[in-house]
C-alpha cells in the first residue's frame, strides 16, 4: 500500500506542477533529459527504500522526490530559477491537506495505515479540482505579472516546509502524535490562507494600477485631441484675420512699389509669407487627417531650429481611425521635439518621420537625436519627471487596440519609436 500511495503522490505532485506552471516543450531533448534525471534519482530512492526501509526513505524524501521534480521541470517550464522553486515549494504546501486529512481521519480508528492511504487517494481528486478552479488563475496571474520579490515570496512556503520537516512530517511514527498532528494542521491552514490573501491582494492591487494607468492614458489622449483642436481653431482664426487684412497688405505693397522701395517691399513680403506658412496645411501624403496632424508639429519643430525629414506615404483611406493616428503621431513627434530641445547644439537637432503602408499594414517610425540617458522599464521608456512619460504609454495602448506591435529603442544617440498596425 505504501508503494501505491507513493506513486500516486508523485503523480499528484507532477499534475500540480503542470497546472501551476506554463509548460512549453520546444524540443524532445528536454523531455528525454527530464525523464532520465527523474528516473535516475527515483531509482536511487528505490535502492534506499529496499536497503534501509520505507522509514529511512521518507526521511530522505526531499532529496529523492522533490529535487527530481525541480530538475525535471527545469527543462520544460517557461519559468526557471527562483520562480520554479516557488512553484515547487507551493506544490509541497498544497500536497499537505490530503495527507493531514488522512491522518486526522485515521486517528479516529487507531491510526490504521490503510485508512490514511485510502483517504489521501480519495482527497487528491477534489484537491486537484480546487487548485485548478480557484487557485491556479490567481497563481498564474502573479507568475506572469511579477518580476521582482520572488525571494521574499519563497520564504513563506520554504518556512513551512522547513517547519514540517523539522517537526517530523516525514517520520511516520512521530507525525501520528496528536499534538504534532494538530500543530502541523493549524500551520498548514494559516499558510494556505496567507497564500490566498496574498494572491487576491496582488491581483486587486495590479488591477487598480492598470486602471489608474488607463485613466492617465485616457487623460493624455483627451489632452492631445484638445491641443490639436485648439491648434486647428487658432489656425482657422489666423486665416480669417489674414483674409481680413489682405486689403491693408496690398495697400502697403502698392505704397512700396510707388516709392520704389524694393528692399522694404521684399522684407515685407517675406514676413507675410512666413506668417502665412504657420496657417497652411502642407500636403505630406494623400491622407488629409495625417497632413492636418503633421503640419503644426513640423512647423513647431522648425521654429525650434530642428531639422525634420519626412517620408510619408499613407493612402487616403486608412483602416486606422483619425483619432488613433492623431494619438500615435502627435505623441511620438511631440516627444521627439522635446528631446531635441534639450540638445544645446542646434546643428544636432534632427527628427526623421517615416510612414508607409505595406501589405495591409501601417508602418510608422519616428526617430530623433537626444542627449543624456533613456531609462527603460519592461521595454518602455520612463520619465523621472512628474506627470511625464504617458505619451509612450498612450501609443502602446492605442497600438494594442489593433493587436499591433510597438517598440522603443536607443542607439548611437538616436531614439526610435516604431509602430506596426
Amino acid at each position: 500500500m505504501d508503494l501505491i500511495e507513493f506513486f500516486v503522490t508523485i503523480g499528484y505532485s507532477i499534475i500540480l506542477m503542470y497546472l501551476l506552471l506554463e509548460v512549453e516543450i520546444k524540443r524532445n531533448k528536454g523531455v528525454y533529459i527530464m525523464g532520465l534525471t527523474m528516473i535516475l534519482l527515483l531509482v536511487c530512492g528505490g535502492f534506499v527504500w529496499l536497503s534501509l526501509g520505507f522509514q529511512s526513505f521518507m526521511i530522505l524524501y526531499p532529496l529523492f522526490v522533490q529535487v527530481p521534480l525541480f530538475i525535471g521541470f527545469w527543462f520544460i517550464s517557461k519559468y526557471k530559477g527562483i520562480k520554479l522553486l516557488f512553484v515547487l515549494l507551493t506544490v509541497i504546501v498544497l500536497s499537505s491537506p490530503p495527507i493531514l486529512i488522512g491522518h486526522i481521519v485515521s486517528a479516529n480508528f487507531g491510526y490504521n495505515d490503510v485508512i490514511v492511504s485510502v483517504v489521501c487517494l480519495v482527497m487528491y481528486l477534489p484537491m486537484t479540482f480546487i487548485v485548478y478552479k480557484y487557485f491556479r488563475p490567481l497563481f498564474r496571474y502573479m507568475l506572469r505579472n511579477t518580476k521582482k520579490g520572488w525571494a521574499m515570496f519563497c520564504m513563506i512556503p520554504l518556512s513551512y516546509n522547513a517547519f514540517t520537516y523539522l517537526l517530523g512530517r516525514y517520520d511516520l511514527e512521530l507525525v501520528r502524535e496528536e499534538p504534532i498532528l494538530w500543530l502541523d494542521t493549524s500551520v498548514a491552514i494559516l499558510v494556505i490562507a496567507a497564500y490566498v490573501l496574498i494572491l487576491r491582494f496582488f491581483k486587486q492591487t495590479r488591477e487598480q494600477l492598470i486602471m489608474q494607468n488607463e485613466q492617465n492614458i485616457l487623460a493624455m489622449q483627451v489632452s492631445t485631441l484638445q491641443a490639436r483642436s485648439e491648434t486647428l481653431k487658432e489656425s482657422e482664426e489666423k486665416t480669417i484675420l489674414y483674409r481680413h487684412d489682405l486689403r491693408h497688405h496690398l495697400h502697403l505693397i502698392n505704397g512700396y512699389v510707388a516709392d520704389n522701395k524694393l528692399a522694404e517691399l521684399k522684407k515685407y513680403i517675406t514676413e507675410i509669407e512666413k506668417s502665412i506658412d504657420d496657417t497652411v496645411t502642407i500636403k505630406y501624403c494623400d491622407n488629409n487627417a495625417v497632413n492636418l496632424i503633421l503640419s503644426p508639429y513640423i512647423n513647431r519643430a522648425k521654429r525650434e531650429k530642428i531639422v525634420v525629414e519626412s517620408q510619408v506615404y499613407i493612402p487616403k483611406e486608412c483602416e486606422v481611425s483619425d483619432m488613433d493616428l492623431c494619438i500615435i503621431l502627435s505623441n511620438a513627434i511631440e516627444n521627439a521635439i522635446n528631446a531635441c530641445m534639450n540638445i544645446k547644439d542646434t546643428n544636432n537637432r534632427r527628427i526623421n518621420i517615416s510612414c508607409k503602408s505595406k501589405n495591409d499594414k501601417l508602418l510608422i517610425q519616428v526617430s530623433n537625436n537626444f542627449m543624456g540617458e533613456v531609462i527603460f522599464l519592461e521595454d518602455m521608456p520612463i520619465s523621472a519627471e512628474e506627470n511625464h512619460g504617458f505619451g509612450t504609454k498612450s501609443i502602446a495602448a492605442t497600438v494594442q487596440k489593433y493587436n499591433g506591435l510597438c517598440s522603443f529603442s536607443v542607439g548611437s544617440g538616436v531614439f526610435k519609436a516604431r509602430v506596426i498596425l
